[in-house]
């Protein structure tokens, strides 16, 4: 190979807290995160948005700074600094300079052990997030893509928006973000990630110092790892918007885990279907010959729990029904039928060849740190994956789409004009009309 692959250096602090190093020499740079490992499947279900928000509001003041002090610290030596939540984790993030490691390793602890939670900065917060909420509205395919969760899950822990919703907003006080820090903020399932032009002798050393003696709070909840018991049920739903010309459309079902052994045959037979641009299937079916969309994707959210695989795409109203049905038949034809080896050849070419290009960076390196860490994928994974990329055969890519397409079990959402849509939507089958989700 023309690149070398990173070793991963770890070690468990007296706190019991995870520490995970990689020696990045190329830029005199360093990322530190710091991965409290629950995220959004934790929010109380009328409360969504807790998560991310307390992730937010640790950057704005400790108990020593406040958000301004501690803002003009971190600008001054051309850092910065970050926090969100997402499906499974949540991340606080600081990067900088090489030269400044011991402060900036000093500020990481400072932020996440000693948080200010400073009221007047959550009421900004709160502000801020309303008009992010009321401009999202005017985005159609935002308000899809959430009300798509809302239908399939529902109220189970994936079931809502990462950042919060707007009619559940008044829900959320300080006291909660509070709550959830004291809950999931502990030693126990934490990781701190340091990538940099820094020895991990030194890092540990100091990790030691700063983080060794930290209780956090916990117990953490339980990982979310199961299936909801009850999901909505497959068939065509319909929310009505008048006002749209365009209809946005969201097909797809239940997914799988991370964990599962199947992940790269499904990886590679997914970037077939519609993951992999205008060489995809959906693409190639419903942009390039049909001229009805100008994009469609494919994807499977593989996480800590099954996550959903979902079809998106958006078309002229008038053209909903048969997008529907392409999409349906598209997916029916992998499923039945597989893939050809010039189509696996490609996926596999693809992802072999893009693989070094997340590791040119420390910010890339930490991430893939991360997921290695969060998935429990070894520490050899970054050595293996394009092994395993290049293991795929036909048989199991195949398999792969037998066993995890679902073509008879889709939800699909539609949110357009029924005037244009809903009678030839009902030439595919039953629609149930929502007035909202």
């Amino acid at each position: 190979m023309a690149y070398s692959l990173p070793e991963i250096h770890q070690a468990t602090l007296p706190s019991g807290m995870k520490l995970l190093g990689v020696e990045y020499d190329r830029v005199p740079w360093l990322s530190l995160t710091f991965m409290a490992k629950r995220g959004a499947e934790t929010d109380p279900p009328d409360k969504p948005g807790v998560a991310d928000w307390a992730a937010e509001l640790l950057t704005l003041g400790t108990a020593r700074r406040t958000q301004l002090q501690l803002a003009e610290d971190i600008e001054s030596r051309g850092a910065s600094l970050n926090a969100r939540s997402g499906w499974d984790a949540t991340l606080v993030n600081l990067e900088g300079l090489s030269e400044d490691f011991a402060e900036l390793m000093a500020t990481m602890a400072e932020v996440v052990q000693t948080p200010g939670f400073p009221e007047d900065e959550f009421s900004l917060l709160a502000e801020r997030r309303r008009a992010e909420l009321v401009h999202q509205q005017d985005d159609p395919r935002e308000m899809a893509n959430i009300r798509y969760l809302r239908l399939f899950f529902g109220d189970s822990p994936y079931g809502h928006a990462v950042p919060g919703e707007l009619p559940r907003l008044d829900n959320i006080g300080v006291a909660d973000l509070k709550e959830f820090y004291r809950r999931e903020f502990t030693p126990a399932t934490g990781t701190l990630v340091v990538v940099g032009m820094e020895a991990f002798a030194r890092v540990k050393e100091e990790a030691a110092r700063l983080w060794g003696s930290w209780t956090g709070g916990g117990p953490a909840s339980p990982p979310y790892v199961a299936a909801p018991a009850r999901l909505c049920a497959p068939g065509i739903y319909l929310l009505d918007r008048p006002d749209l010309t365009q209809s946005e459309i969201r097909v797809g079902h239940l997914g799988m885990p991370r964990a599962h052994p199947d992940y790269f045959p499904l990886k590679l037979m997914n970037y077939i279907l519609g993951e992999g641009g205008f060489s995809s299937r959906l693409m190639a079916r419903i942009r390039s010959d049909l001229g009805f969309t100008y994009g469609i994707r494919s994807s499977f959210s593989c996480r800590r729990a099954p996550g959903p695989f979902i079809v998106n795409t958006f078309t002229p109203a008038a053209n909903t029904a048969q997008v529907v049905d392409e999409i349906r038949a598209v997916i029916t034809e992998v499923h039945q039928n597989g893939v050809t080896d010039q189509e696996l050849a490609e996926a596999q070419s693809f992802y072999v060849g893009h693989f070094p290009l997340g590791l040119e960076t420390s910010r890339g390196i930490a991430r893939q740190v991360m997921s290695i860490d969060l998935y429990d994928l070894g520490t050899d994974y970054l050595k293996r994956y394009c092994d395993q990329i290049r293991g795929v055969t036909l048989k199991t890519a195949a398999a792969a789409a037998q066993d995890h397409l679902q073509p008879d079990n889709l939800v699909t959402l539609v949110m357009g004009p029924a005037s244009v849509c809903a009678e030839s939507l009902r030439n595919l089958g039953p629609v149930k009309i929502l007035d909202e989700i």
